[in-house]
């Protein structure tokens, strides 16, 4: 049949794209506006107009390339079939079209590489090899690899397109030289034409797989080593031209109708790229460079010691000998107060639960977890365990889960719930100083509603004629209305607009909703920090704070990049930073990014929408700002290889530290980095800490500290341990209280008797040039899930003692000491006596037999022990 009986089948095909595109187009439409009905009402509608711009240019240039591409191709094969047949063979060009707008979704989600290609700022520091900033392998090479693919990509289905056109027209010919004898002049042109195209795309390709050298991982080393840089670049230069040159050739040989010479051609330059760029740099890396290793390759490993450092923010960490002593006493451990009362007693696992069975209050209230923070209290600087009590409607009864209760009336959590770190009442549990709804306590809470957090993913419409629940009081409900400016504000059109958004009818035909009434959506936090600035990633643990009575959340935004030049990937990227800390109102929904380490990815950021961050941030503010645990802990893991920054050590892995192991809950899992209140300077401070091990070994043999107070934010320190001095690491405290009789006993009944022993977090904290660990113990009854301190063990030199509270514990190991310290002196004073008898006896023995030489030794060592010369 032919082609042309299909138009009635076209024209069909035609309607049905029109309307599918026309449903896509209105849905589009429906959810961007309302999308940017939502960025005005939280003050960032510029952020929202600049990425859908970038976002609209991206897929606008990519769609540009395949469509041009494709529809010249049509044009070239309907011209070079009319050669032949006389009448064109046509592919309709909305096929074209189809496959061009469908491609172009694919590549959508890398707009971001076109926002920081055209807005890159420079980092300051060139790679090594090329001399390039290091902004040409974050920001521009990912987009230019990007448009690379799209156009091989465009090639590569005109080809497909044109070749089974060609085929499907020729379907007749038995034989390839009668193809080449009748087909047209003009389609051997067309087929020159994209081959050679293609080649050039290649020669691009081959070009810049030089410049991935730069942060690629093998060995040793991260970036390029000594085969890379003096074999692979040249040769991937030399076939970059060579292919180059081939699409000419092609060109000339396809016109010309020698598809064998061309196709010999390929298989040779093929058959070559094997034998120089990959056979004969592995033979010269395996049987020159490797016996030699350290020799040809010390330079490029240092540039991967320098680079590494940087990108992962270790380059300025300030080196501190730790004078190790035994020589701390009772009353040195008194006057660092601040730090034996922030010391944290309350693990956050076992907390966890206490909170949840005092103070969840109810059943659809929820406390998801807790986390540590600190607080000026009665003029004292206290840490504190914090929790926000959040509302799920999942958790209502089956038959409340109505639409009136889900978004209308259960809106919103209340309160927070806070205990010191290290406060037990005489139950064994936290001493509460946050609590009860109304918030009852020593921090003053304003406005305890949260109506955005971790848990709230439903939308909700407040300022509507129905009352929204506010909390519980005995067994009354008390109802409030919402007084403030978070969410849309609707009118009978934005109703509609959201009804066909969220497919909820109920928003448009609800009567309590009214002009005036606003819609709260993206209202789980890390949601909306992304939606706004989808740039970063979010921390995992946001963590809330009471700022001027308001509760805030704050989240920790990550620079996760790849393509630092040097530096040692981990997890999918080779550079982060935490440049930025967002807050979030949990009353209004206010966000508010402030930039605390500028880096070259923010100044990028700054020339798109530069009202999107703030620098001035608050003094109420940046008391609780605190340095990220997951930041710290990937830091830590790098620097455990990369402290050592002598080439010929980190060759040979001399000094390898790892992260040490404990024991919690049977389970032995790796020490989590922990808040603690440290005498860095002259006055105590918030810190994130982490001890180190020596690889394979469990003793300690430094430790590290974040500072998270005032000025000195982000303050990276490194305290070294004398080496060759044993100091005892966490696994061994903990096999030294397993084979503590005493408390192996007590452990042994508390678990017999209907009860599970859980032990909390061993804490190493250091005190005047020494270090003692102290590890909280729990008691949980089987038939509840209330966690009781029920004692505290505290380990100092060789002494170990477990006692109800930390001060009877460190009074009892401090006791213990001075004791044994007392014994050991007297021991001594009777050692020295004999001594001075023995060299006496021998001293007059000498003389009576007129022994001078002896007689003047012993007077001598009765010297030296006497301390008289």
């Amino acid at each position: 049949m032919h082609y042309y009986n299909y138009k009635i089948s076209f024209r069909l095909l035609y309607y049905a794209i029109a309307i599918i595109a026309s449903i896509v187009i209105f849905s589009l439409f429906v959810y961007y506006y309302t999308e940017y009905l939502w960025f005005e009402s939280v003050g960032y509608a510029e952020v929202f107009v600049k990425s859908l711009q970038y976002m609209l240019s991206f897929y606008a240039l990519v769609f540009s390339i395949i469509f041009i591409t494709l529809i010249l191709n049509n044009f070239a094969i309907r011209k070079a079939t009319e050669e032949f047949l006389g009448e064109q063979f046509k592919i309709p060009y909305v096929v074209d079209f189809v496959i061009s707008v469908l491609c172009s979704l694919a590549f959508l989600r890398y707009w971001t590489d076109f926002l920081y290609f055209v807005n890159s700022a420079d980092f300051g520091i060139c790679d090594p090899i090329f001399g390039l900033d290091s902004s040409f392998y974050v920001f521009k090479l990912p987009f230019l690899r990007i448009v690379l693919i799209v156009f091989i990509l465009a090639l590569s289905i005109a080809i497909i397109i044109a070749i089974c056109s060609y085929l499907y027209v020729f379907r007749w010919v038995r034989s390839f030289e009668e193809f080449k004898e009748i087909f047209p002049q003009l389609g051997f042109t067309h087929l020159a034409s994209i081959t050679a195209l293609f080649l050039i795309l290649v020669s691009v390709f081959v070009f810049i797989q030089r410049y991935d050298l730069v942060y690629s991982q093998h060995g040793v080393l991260s970036g390029a080593g000594y085969v890379d840089v003096n074999m692979r670049i040249p040769i991937l230069t030399a076939f970059s031209i060579m292919f180059f040159a081939l699409s000419f050739i092609s060109f000339y040989f396809i016109k010309k109708r020698k598809l064998e010479i061309f196709a010999y051609l390929i298989l040779i330059i093929v058959v070559l790229y094997i034998i120089i760029a990959l056979i004969f740099p592995f033979a010269i890396q395996k049987f020159q460079v490797e016996p030699n290793e350290l020799a040809y390759e010390s330079k490029y490993i240092n540039y991967s010691i320098r680079y590494t450092l940087y990108a992962y923010g270790l380059d300025k960490v300030k080196r501190i000998p730790y004078n190790f002593t035994y020589n701390l006493t009772f009353d040195d451990v008194i006057n660092n107060s601040e730090t034996i009362r922030n010391v944290r007693i309350w693990d956050h696992r076992p907390i966890l639960y206490v909170f949840r069975q005092l103070q969840q209050i109810r059943t659809y209230y929820v406390i998801r977890d807790v986390d540590v923070d600190r607080y000026w209290i009665n003029e004292s600087y206290v840490q504190v365990m914090i929790a926000a009590r959040e509302l799920s409607t999942d958790l209502l009864p089956t038959t409340a889960k109505t639409w009136l209760n889900r978004h209308l009336i259960y809106t919103h959590g209340y309160g927070l719930v806070t205990a010191p770190v290290n406060a037990v009442s005489k139950e064994g549990l936290p001493e509460l100083i946050l609590y009860d709804i109304p918030p009852k306590g020593e921090i003053k809470i304003t406005r305890p509603e949260i109506y955005y957090g971790e848990l709230t993913n439903d939308y909700v419409v407040v300022n509507t004629t129905q009352k929204e629940f506010d909390y519980p009081k005995g067994e009354i409900n008390y109802y409030s209305k919402y007084s403030g400016i978070g969410g849309v504000k609707l009118d009978y059109f934005r109703k509609l607009l959201y009804s066909l958004r969220f497919s909820d009818p109920n928003l448009i035909l609800s009567k309590y909703i009214t002009d005036g009434s606003r819609l709260m959506l993206h209202r789980n936090i890390v949601d909306r920090a992304k939606t706004i600035a989808p740039f970063f990633e979010y921390d995992k643990d946001p963590y809330v704070a009471v700022i001027n009575g308001r509760i805030y959340w704050i989240i920790d935004a990550y620079t996760k990049l790849f393509g630092f030049p040097y530096s040692v990937k981990i997890n999918g990227f080779n550079y982060i930073r935490n440049p930025v800390k967002v807050f979030i109102d949990a009353y209004n929904g206010s966000v508010y990014f402030y930039v605390v380490q500028e880096d070259a990815f923010i100044k990028t950021l700054k020339k798109v929408v530069p009202n999107l961050f703030k620098y001035d941030m608050p003094e109420e503010f940046r008391r609780h700002i605190r340095y990220p645990r997951d930041y710290f802990e990937i830091q830590a893991k790098v620097f455990a290889t990369y402290h050592m920054t002598d080439v010929t050590s980190f060759y040979n892995r001399e000094d390898v530290w790892e992260i040490p192991k404990e024991e919690y809950e049977n389970e032995i899992i790796e020490v989590e980095p922990y808040y603690v209140t440290l005498s860095i300077e002259d006055k105590p401070e918030f810190v994130l800490m982490l001890p180190f091990t020596p690889k394979g070994r469990d003793n300690l043999i430094a430790w590290m500290c974040a500072r998270c107070d005032g000025n000195h934010y982000g303050e990276l320190i490194l305290y070294e341990f004398p080496k060759g001095e044993l100091i005892y690491g966490p696994m061994q405290i903990d096999a030294r209280i397993d084979q503590d009789a005493e408390i192996s006993k007590l452990f042994t009944l508390w678990n017999q008797a209907g009860s599970r022993v859980i032990r909390g977090n061993l804490l190493v904290i250091p005190i005047n040039n020494s270090i003692i660990y102290i590890e909280p113990v729990y008691l949980r009854a089987t038939s509840a899930k209330i966690p009781e301190l029920r004692g505290v063990i505290v380990a100092y030199d060789d002494i170990l003692e477990m006692d109800s509270t930390l001060y009877d514990a460190l009074e009892k190991v401090f006791g213990m000491r001075k004791e044994t310290k007392e014994k050991e002196k007297v021991v001594k004073e009777k050692e020295l006596i004999e001594l001075l008898r023995k060299y006496y006896k021998e001293m007059i023995e000498a003389l009576k037999n007129g022994n001078w030489t002896e007689f003047g030794e012993m007077f001598e060592k009765i010297g030296e022990l006497l301390g008289v010369r």
